[in-house]
This record gives structure tokens, sequence and C-alpha cells, in this order.
């Protein structure tokens, strides 16, 4: 960022700013302008892949982290000026609002591009092309795979920190297997320090029992690599004979973010994911699947519940494609516009009972409410209304002791019901 505002100031005939004592009025102007007319370099590839108004505009992203970025900056240094706080500011502040503003409305503004989920298709062709865990290439796929899964982890980060000696293989109080970390790892918020908060040690990766056990993976992997190797991740063999896979020459990172594209490519998956798709995946799937957000910081190293969110904001393409389907029963004539043709295709398929009550004062037992058997169908259908009724009244009490007058009432009667 330094070198942004260096730049910019030698194109537009400013003064060099210092930011160790730059006096707050002169950066605040500085800054006024700066926010007014920056404007990115039209290299050949973004004229390309950008139309005309969006490619001469920096990204609204890019001008709130720049503006960040020389806050930071202004921080590290111990001055005490606060360039999106302080009065000072208001003026670019204001101005800066007002750009983003004027670029929605002349839509030159982009939309943030979220790192890929990927989508519930190409999970199982992932899936079906790391079964073949008797190649020495795809088995080291597949527990780099699981490890990004189960630990949530930031790729590039996190696997080339592990060794062979990283795991601890342990059971829990019901007997069922599974691996944790033995050793913390440095992650983008946690770098260790007087000042560090200490990550949550206890992730866990669980045994299933099954073909693609991620801790029987593991444990596979473990017997083929050399006990000399000082990595986890090391260079496959040109030749592999015997029991001995892998070499004692770690993996760069640089391969490390290859790993992902080769597996998309050999699994013939629609798109091409990164790393941390896997990492926004398993968030995704955590939320959608009802963890709370304090449970899925623990497992992603996050600090806030912002954070989160930001990775659980989207929907998987099935739930867009229902949701678009929903929205089609109102806007295509040719489908009928009744109530179950909205609800969700479980509703559909249940039962709805109404029943007329005038009078009628509810016994302590419900077995002995007599009902007009047209109203809910044939005795099957009653005993069930019956059997519903009761636990309904017997978990949360509200029918028994109770009269109602002049009332009707409509029971859901599916295949949820006891």
């Amino acid at each position: 960022i330094h070198v942004t505002i260096l730049e910019w100031c030698i194109e537009a005939g400013y003064p060099m700013v210092e930011f160790e004592n730059v006096d707050p009025n002169y950066l605040a102007n500085l800054l006024r302008e700066f926010y007014a007319s920056a404007t990115p370099k039209l290299t050949e590839g973004r004229q390309k892949s950008l139309p005309p108004n969006q490619a001469q505009e920096y990204h609204k992203n890019t001008l709130r982290n720049l503006r960040a970025a020389i806050n930071r900056h202004l921080r590290n240094l111990g001055s005490e000026i606060d360039i999106v706080k302080d009065r000072a500011f208001a003026k670019a502040n204001a101005l800066l609002d007002a750009k983003l503003k004027l670029m929605v409305k002349t839509g030159s503004s982009r939309p943030t591009q979220h790192k890929k989920i990927i989508s519930e298709n190409d999970l199982k062709k992932i899936c079906t092309y790391l079964d073949n865990d008797d190649d020495p290439q795809i088995l080291q796929y597949k527990v780099w795979y699981y490890l990004a899964i189960h630990f949530v982890s930031r790729g590039l980060e996190f696997h080339h920190q592990l060794t062979l000696h990283s795991f601890l293989f342990l059971f829990d109080d019901t007997g069922r297997e599974y691996v944790t970390l033995g050793h913390e790892t440095q992650q983008k918020n946690i770098q260790g320090g007087l000042s560090n908060q200490e990550a949550v040690g206890d992730k866990r990766m669980y045994a299933t029992g099954v073909k693609g056990c991620p801790v029987g993976a593991l444990r596979k992997f473990l017997g083929h690599c050399d006990p000399c190797a000082p990595a986890l991740f090391c260079r496959l063999k040109v030749r592999v004979n015997g029991e001995i896979w892998y070499t004692c020459k770690p993996l760069s990172k640089r391969l490390f973010s290859k790993f992902m594209a080769d597996i998309c490519k050999n699994a013939e998956c629609s798109l091409t994911y990164t790393a941390h798709s896997v990492r926004a995946t398993a968030i995704q799937l955590l939320s959608h699947s009802g963890v709370e957000t304090r449970h899925i910081m623990m497992m992603s190293g996050h600090r806030n519940e912002a954070s989160v969110r930001s990775y659980s904001r989207d929907c998987s393409e099935s739930l867009k494609r229902k949701m678009s389907d929903r929205l089609a029963n109102v806007s295509d004539s040719s489908i009928p516009s009744s109530s179950t043709a909205l609800m969700p295709i479980s509703k559909q398929l249940q039962t709805t009972v109404s029943v007329d009550v005038n009078n009628v004062s509810v016994p302590n037992s419900l077995s002995s409410l007599a009902l007009p058997s047209n109203s809910i169908g044939s005795e099957a259908s009653q005993l069930k209304f019956m059997n519903s009724m009761t636990s309904l009244s017997s978990a949360q009490g509200i029918l028994t002791h109770s009269s109602f007058n002049n009332c009707q009432f409509s029971f859901v009667i599916g295949k949820g019901s006891q």
C-alpha cells in the first residue's frame, strides 16, 4: 500500500508523503484526491476480461482495503491518526462513500466474487476419483483433501506444517476412534508469541468404518511414507517398488496450490476449484447442517461471526434451483397457482385434517375424544390423529384441561408425525 500511494503521488504531481510524521489535515486532503482520481492500470488482461467502464475502476473492495491498509500502516508506525474515524477525514470518507454509490449507479461496480462452493455433483465426482487409493498420487491427494475438509484448514498455510508425528490416534468415551493434532499450527490470525490467542486444539477427524474412512486413509498413507521424512507430504518416488511410495523431499507451497486443480481435472468436475474452496465448502456445509456459528468458529479459526457469515451467506446450487422452481409457480400461468403448488414437496405429501369444534371440552385423556369420522377420513387416519394429539398433549400439556368454543383446527399429519 505504501508503494501504491507513492506511485500515485508521483503520477499526480504531489510531494512524497512521509507517513511517520504526516500532518492529519494534509493527509486528509491527499486521500480525498486519491479516492477521487485513483484508477488501475489498464493491462491487456484487464481490458479483455472486463467491460470498459469496469476496467477503468478499482473494485469496491480494493478501495475499502486500501483505506484499511493505510490505517493499519499508520497504527504500526505508532501514529494516533485514524483515517476512518477522525473528524479531519470526514470529507475524504464522504467522497469515497459517494464514489462507491456512483459506481453502482453507473454500472461500473462489480459484485464480489466469493470463493466457489463445490457443488454436490462435483463433490460426488471428487469422492469417486479419490476412491482408488492404491495409486500413490491419488492416496496423497485423498489425505490432503480429507485433512482440509475435517480440520477446515487454509490449505497453503496448514498442510506444509504437518509431519509424520503431527497426529494422535485416540478413542472417545464411546470407543470410537478419531485423529487430532498433537501440536499447534500457525494460522493467518494465530501466529504465536506473547500476545498469542491460543487456537482450539481438539479438532477431530473421526473414523467412519466404511471404505472411504478418513482415519483409515491417513493410517495407510503414513504406512507408505519414509520414516525419515521431515514433512507429511513429500514427492512421489519415480519408481514405486515396495512399501515406501514417497521420498524425503517435502513438497513446496507452490505444488500444494496445484493439488485441488489436479483433483478437479482428473475427477472431471464442472469447475476448477481452489484449496480455499474446500474450506469454504466445509464451512457452508456445517452452517447448513445447523451447527452453531461459535462451533464453526472453533473449527475454522475465525475470531468473529461476521467472517463466518461471509462464507455461508450463499446457498447451494440445488437450493437455488428449488427456489427458482418455486418462483416459477407464480410466474408461469401453465402451472396451477394453488397453495399446494407453492409448498415444499414433502408438505404436499402430507394430509391436512380440518376439525370443527363446537363447545367441546377436552378431557384429561385425549384417547376418549370422539370426532366425526368424515373430518379425518378412515379409522387408520383417526388412530394416527389420536396418537399424534396424545403425543403433543403429553409433551407440552397444551390441550388437556382446556375448553374451546366455535373454533376450527387444522392438523397436518405426515411422515414426521408420531
